[in-house]
């Protein structure tokens, strides 16, 4: 039975728009959700298990007996599975007890691993079945239907912005599968009035069970976040709340004079800040002796930007050490509620008091719109320990720490304005040559007078270091004194002007190439760029070799602290990438040469593989791409994700739709054509509009973003549909494998983008997207010309 003979109910359209934001927010969600179980690396799985799950789903669809006839029956079964899938693999994941890092010492890692793999996969084989099926049944209307799926879809993306405030991580998850339950009743419509009273039943259950969700399903911390008994014990997890950056914690705990501490806990243990606790109202703080303070009182009352504030800290410090007037800028809402509001008496009401101006925002968007200069600008590091030495956040954009970001540090700076920075020790020597790559751009001189650097001392690499710069050079007696404050605090100096100065820092700022310096330790020192803003990564990925791999996953807990030299993060996503391979030919592509191998008999073959490999690989990498590239300008991970994701998503909708007015053997070669010139136009003009547009609220900057990638996104939907519809006229028995190669081809591309975004940047891996629809175009192109020669 032809598809063409069947026609399409209109509750189609509602039920697969419905299963499609169901799909995307539950992938959303879990983007954040493994950055907490695990870390932030590893919710890059995420994205390759959704692919691969739905790429699977298609393979199932083909390998039957008649994969075009899809009966209501199985996309009933299909739809009512999906919302069970959610939950059932959402809970099967967090009771795996998968840690990566323990892969090379506990044997049974190597069973968790496909275990929670396949777990993640579950929902996404169940909505991809169910969206699949009604691909295949009603492909006469594909145009129509990919509409309403990728509406769906970036309706679904943009949901997570407001579920996971309000719901929480699992709550959400919980909720997305409600949503898919609602979908399944419209295509059980078809089916029967038992299923839908099926469908409505489930539906309704996991709505009433979703406020819930968080106590019958917690999120499984890993262990080598050290933090899980900590968040699990009522009496010192104080308060837990999900936002769009992250999962907050406030955990208590006590010193050895039984005084009461509390710290946040930024995806539980990813990060953390102290809440600040004055010993003494606010009004008669005397000055601090530490490192940081000493710069403070360099000048009579200062003006204090921080960076990041946190839980306070910093601000306390600058308001006990003179300063006329603090401004905190911190982007997560949550923690400056906790400082100000939830927390406000243990904090001696600080960000109460009327030199404290508190801002939720960006700090580099809040910076551009800013005139005012500062004294001091302090960047305090929240690293957890354990996220230092898990290496997680080598995967992790910091738009604080690249060139640009310290050329509007250096325009906010009053004449002799101390820029201060706390890091991990093995940060620093990137923090000296990317201030000397400014100071040379702004013929700058004096630069080795007007830096230090210091250290607690560590038998190895220290936990924490210090960096400061001053705009004029520090005066011979400001470095003894200094130097003597290091002395009383125990601490070791590095790099004092014209005194104490250890390698490799003197030949990074002498070195006629300072990349040529040779560093103790791991250590990139290349300054990080807004097109490659990993200032946290240490190992280029061409220098990993496979003792770097084996020694990653052989640590365990006990050897947590001994990761701190080893690409982590790097070998993880490398590992994540062969498995994600391997899985893919297992499950996709060999399946299909074995049971459907005769589907790629006659003329073209090859090119249609081509062409769907190349069109799943573009899009994906172009979508990657656009991701990454507006991190900085969005700033929340979720709100990037949902507004890039949803706006491509929504707006190929609405392209594959109006792809039907084109007919013709060059539809297709045209569509590819247009994409990538679009595509090509939009890679080069989004740096300029983020640059000079960084300053706009975020409403406007959000708005902005949705119209740069309205038309790229337009044109990146009609290609599919387009090849499609011609293999549906021509070979439909070759749509199986069309679907099973543009998703074997979007898995690995999901992957590889992020790889290629780290190794050569963010403009790089836009036009690899742009080359693969070229090669897509080739492909149509080719085939094309072969069909015309054989008519003539």
């Amino acid at each position: 039975m032809h598809s063409g003979s069947l026609s399409t109910p209109r509750c189609t359209y509602p039920g697969l728009l419905f299963i499609a934001a169901a799909t995307l927010l539950c992938e959303v969600s879990l983007t954040r959700i493994l950055s907490v179980s695990l870390w932030y690396h590893f919710a890059f799985m995420v994205v390759s298990t959704a692919l691969f799950g739905l790429g699977f789903a298609g393979v199932v669809l083909a390998l039957r007996k008649d994969a075009r006839k899809i009966s209501t029956r199985l996309l009933a079964f299909a739809s009512l599975g999906t919302p069970v899938a959610f939950v059932l693999g959402y809970a099967l994941y967090n009771l795996v007890p998968f840690e990566p890092f323990s892969l090379g010492t506990d044997p049974w890692q190597w069973v968790y691993l496909p275990l929670s793999y396949l777990a993640v996969t579950l929902p996404f084989f169940f909505s991809g079945l169910t969206i699949a099926g009604l691909l295949t049944r009603h492909a006469h209307a594909v145009h129509r239907l990919y509409l309403f799926d990728l509406v769906g879809a970036g309706a679904g993306s943009l949901m997570a912005v407001f579920s996971l405030p309000v719901f929480g991580g699992s709550g959400t998850i919980f909720f997305s599968a409600a949503l898919a339950a609602l979908g399944a009743a419209f295509i059980c419509a078809e089916q029967g009035r038992r299923s839908v009273i099926a469908a409505a039943v489930i539906g309704v259950t996991l709505l009433a069970l979703t406020p819930l969700a968080e106590r019958l399903v917690p999120v499984r911390i890993s262990s080598n976040k050290v933090f899980g008994k900590v968040l699990a014990d009522p009496d010192k997890n104080l308060f837990t709340a999900w936002n769009t950056i992250s999962r907050v914690d406030v955990i208590r705990y006590h010193d050895r004079r039984g005084q009461e501490h509390r710290s946040i806990l930024i995806d539980a243990g990813t990060a953390l800040t102290r809440l600040a606790h004055p010993s003494e109202p606010l009004a008669a703080l005397t000055p601090t002796k530490g490192d940081e303070a000493w710069f403070y009182r360099l000048f009579d009352r200062p003006l204090v930007l921080a960076v990041g504030s946190g839980g306070g800290r910093e601000v306390l410090m600058a308001l006990a050490n003179g300063a006329e007037r603090v401004l905190a800028v911190e982007i997560n809402p949550t923690i400056n509620w906790l400082v100000s509001e939830y927390m406000a008496d243990f904090t001696g009401f600080l960000y109460r008091d009327p030199r404290v101006t508190v801002v939720t925002d960006e700090a580099r968007s809040f910076l551009r719109r800013m005139t005012e200069r500062f004294d001091v600008i302090h960047c305090p590091h929240t690293i957890s320990n354990a996220a230092l030495s898990s290496g997680s956040l080598s995967l992790a954009e910091n738009h604080l720490l690249t060139l640009e970001a310290f050329a509007d540090y250096f325009d906010h700076l009053s004449a002799d304005g101390v820029l201060l920075f706390t890091r991990p020790e093995a940060h620093l020597p990137r923090l000296f040559t990317t201030v000397r790559a400014v100071f040379e751009a702004r013929g700058l001189k004096h630069l080795a007078q007007s830096v230090m650097a210091w250290r607690q001392p560590s038998a190895g690499q220290s936990f924490y270091g210090g960096f400061a710069l001053r705009l004029r050079p520090f005066t011979a007696e400001e470095v003894t004194a200094f130097a003597q404050v290091l002395k009383q605090n125990g601490l070791q100096a590095l790099y004092l002007p014209g005194a104490e100065q250890q390698a490799p820092y003197p030949e990074l700022l002498s070195a006629a190439d300072p990349e040529s310096v040779s560093i103790p330790f791991a250590a990139i020192v290349r300054p990080a760029t807004d097109d490659q803003p990993f200032f946290n990564q240490r190992v280029p990925f061409s220098e990993i070799g496979l003792d770097d791999l084996a020694g990653v996953f052989s640590r365990g807990q006990g050897g947590r602290l001994a990761l701190e030299d080893r690409p982590v993060a790097e070998s993880a996503l490398l590992v994540l990438l062969l498995e994600t391979l391997i899985v893919s030919l297992l499950f996709i592509v060999i399946p299909l040469m074995i049971f459907k191998r005769r589907a790629l008999s006659g003329q073209g073959r090859l090119r249609t593989l081509l062409a769907f490999a190349a069109l799943g690989m573009a899009y994906i990498v172009v979508e990657v791409g656009f991701i990454q590239r507006f991190n900085l300008y969005l700033g929340r991970p979720v709100v990037v994700f949902s507004t890039v994701l949803g706006s491509l998503l929504v707006l190929s909708g609405l392209g594959s739709a109006y792809a039907r007015r084109f007919t013709g053997s060059g539809a297709a070669l045209r569509a590819c054509l247009v994409a990538a010139l679009v595509a090509t136009v939009t890679a080069l003009v989004v740096p300029w509009v983020v640059a000079t547009t960084l300053a706009w609220p975020a409403w406007a900057r959000i708005l902005t973003t949705v119209v740069l990638l309205a038309p790229v996104g337009f044109v990146m939907g009609m290609p599919f549909p387009l090849w499609i519809g011609r293999l549906d006229s021509s070979y439909p028995e070759r749509i199986p494998w069309a679907w099973g190669v543009n998703g074997f081809a979007s898995v690995v591309g999901s992957i590889g983008a992020v790889i290629l975004g780290m190794t050569a940047g963010f403009t790089v891996v836009l036009f690899a997207g742009v080359g693969c629809y070229l090669l897509a175009a080739l492909a149509t192109g080719t085939q094309a010309l072969t069909k015309a020669a054989q008519g003539s």
